[in-house]
């Protein structure tokens, strides 16, 4: 049975309580904390969520750079963070940008050994997801950090619209860094390029990349990360999420 993990990134607007249940009532069983929403959180906060919802809190999402000022001190910042409220993991971006020069790779390649390092030193877990405008950006650029960095602490977090968007195939994508995959999640909400939902990229082709999920045997939660909705209210972001979950289901 697969299970399913919600970025609270769609909910910036609103307090951690007065969306979590809801989402634990939609079918998702955890949840990925956006910095507005762990940056300040109490551990004691945090542990009576678990207990009231029964989501597990196992991620959090940086959008930091390496390589921008204080980046390092910053990235750091929030691994304490996320030992202080006893979340294993920290996806994470690279930083930098498509047009990196050779010199530059090599500078956030170091940085993120360092940042590894501490991580490891913590005992918590590194993502490395793909995205547009940064130096991993496609599917050379990351395949090159992970080959650079082969730590047990650093994974890889897969989103075939990012592969998608940078002219990767996303199933070759996936199949290439299955070895170091740690987690997925897919681009939902409303498509701003055809308006159409639930997810970005409508013509990828879903059935194939969910039957590559399961050929390369990944058993772990699926991340969704609804945006685009314009909600004065948590419901109707909830609702995306939940009507995302349904339909990805009907792909594998």
């Amino acid at each position: 049975m697969r299970t399913y993990r919600a970025s609270t990134l769609p909910f910036s607007q609103f307090p951690l309580t007065e969306f979590v249940g809801g989402l634990s009532q939609s079918g998702v069983s955890a949840v990925e904390l956006a910095q507005v929403h762990y940056s300040d959180a109490e551990a004691e906060t945090i542990a009576s969520l678990r207990e009231e919802t029964g989501l597990h809190f196992n991620s959090m999402l940086s959008t930091v750079g390496v390589d921008a000022p204080d980046g390092l001190e910053t990235l750091i910042s929030i691994l304490d963070t996320a030992q202080r409220l006893s979340i294993p993991t920290v996806s994470i971006a690279s930083g930098g940008n498509e047009t990196a020069t050779a010199r530059e790779i090599e500078t956030i390649i170091d940085h993120l050994k360092t940042i590894t390092a501490e991580a490891e030193v913590r005992d918590l877990t590194l993502i490395l997801y793909a995205h547009e405008g940064s130096m991993a950006y496609n599917l050379e650029r990351t395949q090159q950090i992970l080959d650079a960095i082969p730590s047990e602490n650093l994974g890889f977090y897969y989103s075939p619209f990012h592969f998608h968007r940078a002219g990767d195939d996303p199933v070759v994508a996936l199949r290439t860094l299955s070895d170091r995959l740690s987690s997925i999640y897919f681009n939902c909400g409303v498509d701003s390029g055809t308006g159409s939902e639930p997810f970005w990229a409508p013509e990828m082709d879903f059935p194939a990349i969910c039957k590559e999920i399961e050929n390369v045997g990944y058993t772990g939660e699926i991340m969704l990360i609804y945006l685009g909705l314009k909600a004065e209210t948590p419901q109707p972001i909830i609702e995306g999420v939940s009507n995302a979950r349904m339909k990805l289901e009907t792909y594998f």
